[in-house]
């Protein structure tokens, strides 16, 4: 699995437990990030030089790896709020560069209304999509290409005007963390130090271990026979998968 993100803590914060989940069944799970986030705002951060909050934020997001399980990450060091203005050509290529590297079966990024709808989420997720395509000739390309988000029956309790839910027919994937992975998740959330606020505010409103899971995927991209979704019996919900993985052949 290849994740690939905006900003350090968004791996956590978003799908942290699918992540911690996967490595700690033995998928080898890598991660690409645009920014070092030195613009960030939350908490103590803003109080912080860019300079100062870029070093601090990196190191965070190594130390929050090492948390998840994750093997390898690369952090471009695009400008923060600035992945939208890079030139999409060289989003796509670095993108192109780690999947033929890598040769993941599954990719993995925000929802493609970014959850906040922030314009470097939305970048980072329309580059993935295009790299996905970019490389359908290749001889090991990705297979499946999902968007986490929140849904809207879960998104209300964060009380924050700027969120973007996950539509309900867009939720094609559930994924159950169990207790050792959402461990992990929130370890990795507390290496994120500069940005810990965020979870304490969260804490205020409602229990997250409970909240936070299971986590909420949109398949976007598939190179799979698209089966069609059978309704439950008595609630009329579409089935929808338990691992991002169905599907594919080991």
């Amino acid at each position: 699995m290849l994740c690939v993100f905006a900003h350090p803590d968004d791996e956590s914060y978003g799908p942290g437990g699918t992540i911690a989940r996967y490595t700690l069944e033995g998928v080898e799970v890598n991660l690409l990030m645009f920014t070092c986030g030195e613009a960030g705002s939350i908490g103590v951060s803003k109080d912080i030089p860019n300079d100062e909050l870029c070093r601090l934020r990196t190191a965070e997001l190594n130390a929050a790896c090492e948390a998840l399980g994750i093997g390898e990450h690369r952090l471009l060091g695009v400008p923060d709020k600035g992945v939208g203005a890079m030139a999409q050509s060289r989003a796509i290529a670095e993108i192109v560069s780690d999947i033929r590297r890598f040769q993941p079966q599954v990719l993995l990024t925000f929802h493609h209304l970014g959850i906040s709808g922030h314009p470097d989420h939305i970048a980072v997720a329309t580059a993935l999509e295009r790299a996905f395509e970019q490389t359908s000739g290749d001889s090991a390309p990705p297979l499946k290409l999902y968007g986490y988000g929140i849904p809207e029956h879960k998104a209300r309790l964060y009380q924050r005007d700027n969120l973007v839910p996950l539509e309900k027919d867009d939720i094609d994937a559930v994924i159950g963390i169990p207790d050792e992975a959402m461990d992990k998740k929130i370890l990795a959330i507390r290496r994120h130090e500069t940005q810990y606020d965020f979870y304490r505010s969260l804490q205020d409103k409602f229990d997250y271990r409970t909240v936070a899971r299971p986590e909420y995927f949109h398949l976007r991209k598939t190179r799979l026979p698209r089966l069609p979704r059978l309704p439950r019996p008595r609630t009329g919900d579409f089935e929808v998968e338990s691992d991002l993985f169905e599907g594919i052949v080991p």
